[in-house]
């Protein structure tokens, strides 16, 4: 399978995007490294089509294209294109460190990681699903490490009751992640919960469930099986789409799990974080600050941006990158972060009212430098707020694809002043800074 994918290699894209390594294949898709000067290095998807696959997929990607969430890849650039007079499609994606796939095949979630992979997961099927859209194809192929991120693919998101495509044929064969109530591969708020149920069996276990029978056949799952997930998974995989939990129910579900494990994990941090590096240990002393503080919470993630390998959908095709295990590590140890401060479901936030005594720093960035910019590039940069108003510590929270604007970001964050607060808590807050080539703008936003 490899070699029908390796001799695009030195290919170009439409005479912009130079096909690098292949890092990845199945039977319908190869991914590949490819430098873009806007970008920097990134993924590109490539695959096979029709003119009637065309007509369907371009439409999609663009719709998800346009999403913007700290769990959801990030989809670039899309279209059409001929390599040896062969129509394929392609995607320009960030890249992955790793993917629950990969890290299956070394070993199985313990039960606090999978505790801990769960928020960002429902966070971000509770992003879709509120506008319509599933995921599609949940699975642990699809559920990514960016730097220390954890993120699903965007590549298969459809809208309610749309066939899932994504895969190179227009009608795919329904797999053991689809649905029971449809004979085809139809997409549904019921279908993600179902394919949650699998992914997490398959977490926990490293094998998919055996034999998940008819709709009217309850599973049974192994005795041995994590007392923690059992209920919860069974009713995930149940036959009737009617009988699965909510996303509501879901989200309480992984309230009460971490709630109920907050303080052994807080005290236990730091000593984990000494052998991450140093990022990891910023992550460890806002755990720290975490114990003191009443209000506020990490659900969203910190991101930084670093250069991954990203897997495609078939795990199996994929290369196993040995620097892949501490990459799911270190993204379930920064949703113990948020685990730590949070009390319910992410906050979408709110910009921020009152601008009194708000001194706000906006980069300077050179005329030359915005002349590379196509579009806009966001950052956003998580802050800790001492009471006077001052930034005591600033990370990123969406990088961007640019380290350079994520530097100069973070170093305008650290200058701004908020209105000092009443009490002697310390605040999170967001700066936001959108780049353009018309110039930069900047806004600050309270996580709720």
């Amino acid at each position: 399978m490899s070699e029908l994918w390796t001799r695009w290699q030195g290919h170009a894209i439409n005479a912009v995007f130079s096909l690098g390594r292949c890092i990845g294949c199945s039977d319908h898709s190869g991914v590949f490294l490819t430098e873009s000067a806007a970008l920097g290095t990134v993924a590109i998807k490539l695959v096979p089509t029709t003119r009637a696959l065309a007509e369907s997929q371009l439409p999609r990607w663009k719709r998800a294209g346009a999403l913007a969430h700290p769990h959801l890849l990030r989809m670039w650039e899309w279209g059409g294109c001929q390599l040896d007079g062969l129509p394929h499609l392609y995607v320009v994606m960030e890249y992955a460190d790793q993917t629950l796939a990969q890290l299956l095949v070394q070993r199985a979630l313990t039960e606090t990681e999978a505790r801990e992979m769960l928020p960002p997961v429902l966070d971000a099927l509770a992003f879709l699903h509120g506008r319509g859209l599933v995921q599609g194809r949940l699975k642990p192929a699809n559920i990514l490490v960016v730097a220390d991120q954890l993120k699903l693919a965007s590549d298969t998101i459809c809208r309610f009751g749309e066939g899932v495509i994504g895969t190179g044929t227009p009608t795919p064969t329904p797999t053991i992640y689809d649905p029971l109530e449809s004979r085809r591969v139809s997409s549904s708020a019921a279908g993600d919960i179902r394919a949650l149920g699998v992914s997490l069996f398959e977490a926990l276990t490293r094998r998919p469930p055996s034999a998940l029978g008819e709709r009217e056949q309850r599973l049974v799952l192994p005795p041995d099986f994590c007392p923690t997930f059992r209920d919860i998974v069974a009713a995930c995989l149940s036959g009737h789409p009617q009988d699965r939990p909510s996303l509501a129910d879901l989200m309480a579900f992984a309230r009460e799990q971490s709630t109920g494990s907050e303080a052994p994990r807080a005290t236990a941090e730091p000593a984990t974080t000494k052998s991450r590096g140093p990022y990891i240990a910023v992550l460890g002393v806002l755990v720290i600050l975490g114990l003191g503080w009443t209000a506020g919470h990490l659900f969203r993630a910190s991101r930084t941006h670093a250069q991954p390998a990203l897997a495609v959908p078939a795990a199996a095709d994929s290369p196993l990158r040995t620097p892949g295990a501490n990459a799911f590590e270190a993204a379930t140890l920064r949703a113990r972060v948020a685990a730590v401060h949070s009390t319910g479901s992410a906050g979408r936030g709110a910009t921020l009212a009152s601008t009194v005594e708000l001194h706000e720093v906006i980069p300077d960035v050179p005329r030359s430098a915005r002349r590379t910019i196509r579009g806009h590039i966001e950052v956003w940069v998580r802050v800790i707020v001492e009471q006077d108003g001052s930034v005591q510590k600033a990370v990123t929270d969406l990088p961007g694809p640019s380290r350079y604007f994520r530097r100069l970001a973070i170093e305008a964050a650290e200058k701004w002043t908020f209105p000092p607060a009443e009490g002697p808590a310390r605040r999170l807050m967001q700066v936001r800074f959108d780049f353009s080539r018309d110039g930069t703008t900047g806004r600050a936003v309270t996580l709720d």
